[in-house]
């Protein structure tokens, strides 16, 4: 497998010009096809002009926004060497453009929420609403610190389950690339039916397969997950954590809290999730 074709959100967030320029730099040396994507945050279902002067102007000013982001965008990616790429203005809903766009790509970049600077028409929990229902693999970037390429060490969270399956598969690209790989349990994953080795174990063989070295380690099981991996990242200097998202009811890792949601909010490198 590799990455033919890359969708990244495009918008006037401060975070945007690293999202992009990692999104380039990942197309370009995959050389795949680079897309731009500019929601407007205006409902496709509402026609601005039927709806008095202000909403007319406010999306207006939305779409004028977004073509500005666009423009950044296609500066960036000339700047990165990227041949092959397109933008798209959208007039819809961030996440729902995005989901939607995001199946006709390999993997879909965007930003680490911060509901603190982020404002509408930007959902707070994009990244959630996308690795939910975007049906690709979402790569998120943290909005401080440098980001600028992913090649080093990457840590692999395993458990066994269809989410973390999905999250692996989707990030072989960026596992090949890795310097080194690390998969990791915390006691929670179940071996194989039928066979005796360890879940671990067999991940680094299947990924041997794919042409990437990977070791193991076993931890035993956390009552802070979420804190474990990232302290575990950090031990290995990790530039990339692969893991599967909500492998509980999101409803309830909101309400109790869970891995996925802890993540997200105190994450420092780039995370790659997959549902």
């Amino acid at each position: 497998m590799r990455y033919k074709t890359i969708l990244v959100h495009v918008d006037a967030d401060t975070a945007a010009p690293d999202r992009i320029r990692l999104a380039a730099r990942l197309a370009r040396q995959a050389d795949a096809h680079l897309v731009g994507a500019a929601p407007t945050g205006v409902s496709r279902f509402l026609d601005p002009t039927a709806a008095g002067p202000a909403i007319e102007a406010r999306c207006r000013m939305l779409r004028d926004a977004a073509s500005a982001a666009l423009q950044a965008f296609d500066r960036i990616a000339a700047e990165e060497g990227v041949a092959s790429r397109e933008t798209r203005l959208a007039d819809d809903d961030v996440d729902a453009a995005l989901a939607l766009r995001a199946r006709y790509a390999d993997i879909v970049i965007v930003s680490q929420p911060d509901a603190a600077t982020v404002a509408p028409p930007f959902p707070a929990d994009l990244a959630a609403r996308l690795a939910l229902g975007g049906g690709r693999p979402v790569l998120v970037v943290p909005r401080h610190g440098a980001c600028n390429a992913i090649g080093g060490p990457a840590l692999v969270a395993w458990d066994g389950s269809r989410e973390a399956t999905r999250a692996v598969t989707g990030a072989l690209p960026l596992l090949r690339a890795a310097a080194q790989v690390t998969v990791v349990d915390f006691g929670g994953a179940e071996s194989p039916a039928g066979i005796v080795e360890d879940p671990c174990a067999a991940l680094a063989a299947w990924l041997d397969r794919h042409g990437v070295a990977a070791r193991c380690g076993h931890r035993p099981l956390a009552p802070d997950v979420a804190g474990a991996l990232l302290a575990e990242a950090a031990d290995v200097g990790a530039g990339l954590l692969v893991m599967g998202a909500y492998g509980h009811p999101r409803l309830r890792e909101i309400v109790l809290g869970g891995v996925t949601e802890t993540i997200l909010a105190a994450m420092t490198l780039p995370v790659l999730l997959a549902h």
